[in-house]
């Protein structure tokens, strides 16, 4: 179940050469390709070092092509949709890291009408700590009507299964039905949060996002059941990552763009403490 992809950070990051050599290693090895689009700053450096838009500049490095998936996707204008839309690429819709780090609102819903394969992402730990799926499907629930029209929980829930699968080349996945691996993940929608709810899949987002799941199974072999790790327990693995995490050399004082400028991992941490509260 193990996949790997090629994926530069973004324009903002990296060059037409970093960008051509790992699409020689995709098609190599066929693999599937992913970057960063549209992000403000994304959008900022792109103007400054090469006076285009970002969407341009995938477009002629060839990173605009059905085996491509773009994350973010903030500050995309309709012409730009539909260009997406016309090259076959896929998007991630990631608003668990675009709102902290102050970037704007993707357009989710206009990038799912026009036709684009959308999948739902939670980043990684620079600037969502949590990086809890169901916390992040509520979240798109709640920041859709900011920017365009509502979306309902079972779409948002498509767009985390059956939508990532297809940003990842892998119609087997994401789905529940004959031919289809073996992934199942069951929630207790029977707790006092529920009473009242009247369809249980809406409620997994509105309802208790933060809830964890009674059973997961993974390409038919269980890895959590009755809410508990079978292969290690919990306490184990996080002694382990608390253990290699005090390794690792510090890191502060270093600075890191942000989409206003530049700052320091500290920064990034204030940005993103909210996500550590729990009630």
């Amino acid at each position: 179940m193990v996949q790997v992809a090629v994926g530069p950070a973004g324009v903002h990051s990296d060059g037409p050469e970093t960008f051509a050599l790992l699409g020689e290693v995709a098609a190599r090895h066929g693999l599937r390709r992913r970057t960063q689009a549209n992000e403000q700053v994304d959008v900022v450096v792109a103007a400054q070092r090469y006076g285009r838009r970002p969407l341009d500049l995938l477009d002629e490095w060839g990173w605009l092509a059905p085996d491509v998936t773009l994350a973010h996707l903030c500050g995309v204008t309709p012409a730009e949709i539909m260009r997406v839309a016309t090259t076959g690429a896929s998007a991630t819709h990631a608003p668990g890291c675009d709102l902290p780090m102050g970037w704007v609102v993707a357009l989710a819903a206009a990038l799912a009408d026009a036709g684009i394969p959308l999948g739902l992402g939670t980043s990684g730990g620079g600037s969502n700590d949590a990086g809890h799926l169901l916390a992040d499907a509520r979240l798109a629930l709640q920041v859709a009507p900011l920017v365009g029209r509502a979306v309902a929980a079972r779409e948002v829930l498509g767009w985390a299964t059956a939508g990532s699968a297809a940003g990842l080349g892998r119609p087997e996945l994401g789905r529940l039905e004959p031919g289809s691996a073996a992934d199942l993940v069951c929630w207790d929608v029977t707790g006092v949060a529920d009473a009242g709810v009247a369809d249980p899949l809406a409620g997994l987002l509105w309802a208790a996002p933060g809830r964890k799941p009674r059973h997961v199974v993974v390409a038919g072999r269980v890895v959590v059941r009755d809410g508990h790790l079978v292969a290690r327990p919990e306490r184990e693995v996080a002694s382990g990552l608390h253990a290699l995490l005090a390794a690792r050399p510090s890191r502060r004082g270093t600075q890191f763009p942000s989409a206003t400028g530049w700052c320091r991992p500290e920064r990034l941490s204030l940005m993103t403490a909210p996500r550590f509260v729990r009630s």
